[in-house]
């Protein structure tokens, strides 16, 4: 899965994901990692990124352990490296 080119935030996600090592995290974790002084002002940008990810197979959605199918970034929600990881 070729996501390199998809943006600094689609390529700090999934590094992120690769370093929690299936742990769940929130996206806003990406964007204080990224941008700790003016995270909030790239909060669409990330869902946009997440979004893209999980649609790709790459990252899971989560909300309180059970998994969602669906690409809904809503708040309580949280990412872990998916089952698409083929060349990562």
């Amino acid at each position: 899965m070729d996501y390199l080119d998809k943006g600094i935030l689609v390529q700090a996600t999934m590094e992120m994901a690769k370093r929690k090592k299936g742990n769940a995290f929130c996206p806003t974790e990406v964007l204080k990692w990224i941008y700790p002084t003016d995270w909030q002002s790239f909060l669409d940008e990330e869902y946009k990124a997440v979004n893209w990810l999980h649609e790709k197979g790459c990252i899971a959605l989560e909300n309180e352990g059970n998994n969602l199918s669906k690409s809904a970034m809503e708040e309580g929600n949280k990412i872990k490296l998916g089952g698409n990881t083929i060349g990562l």
